[in-house]
């Protein structure tokens, strides 16, 4: 972001508003880096503590092994992160577009990495974590609703438009295949 990364997770927790606010000229690679440090220790507190609570794999490699699977694990955060950002990014910058918001596809993205701070605060404590997907959304909302110009419901329901679909989706689908289809004849059309 456009200010220091500590400051930036800071102003997040303390005072996001004026974070918020302050990160307007942020770029997309700012954001994209924003969001990858945040990735990263999320899911490096959410391994220790999944450490902590019982054995990540069962089976005990060797220390190279070890060393190739964190290797390849980091790289994966990098490249799938990167790649759900960007993806994640453009379903919501349709679904906000379609009503009404006046930013761009940076602004979109820019708000949804500000978004994650939560998840690196406290996604990765068990139970606790839960209430960083509340905290995420409404720091979500309070970005959309500043970077594209857009009033806080037309933020939610733009947010929320995608999740809304796919339940449909899945909803018909399950409705599609409950329906068993049998012989149908020609008289029982007519």
């Amino acid at each position: 972001m456009s200010l220091p990364f500590i400051e930036t997770v800071k102003g997040m927790i303390t005072d996001p508003g004026e974070t918020i606010r302050r990160s307007r000229s942020a770029s997309l690679g700012d954001a994209i880096i924003y969001y990858l440090i945040i990735l990263g220790i999320f899911s490096l507190l959410s391994a220790a503590v999944t450490r902590l609570l019982g054995d990540a794999h069962p089976m005990p490699l060797s220390p190279a092994g070890d060393i190739a699977l964190a290797a390849t694990y980091l790289v994966g955060i990098i490249i799938g992160g990167t790649i759900a950002l960007l993806i994640i990014g453009a379903i919501l910058h349709i679904c906000i577009k379609i009503f009404g918001g006046s930013g761009d596809y940076t602004d979109t993205v820019r708000a949804f990495s500000l978004a994650e701070t939560p998840a690196a605060a406290i996604g990765w404590i068990p139970l606790i974590g839960l209430f960083a997907g509340i905290w995420g959304f409404i720091l979500m909302v309070m970005g959309v609703s500043e970077y594209h110009g857009i009033s806080t419901l037309r933020a939610v329901i733009a947010i929320l438009l995608p999740f809304i679909l796919l339940i449909i989706l899945a909803v018909l689908a399950f409705m599609f295949f409950m329906v068993v289809p049998g012989p149908v004849t020609v008289t029982e059309v007519f």
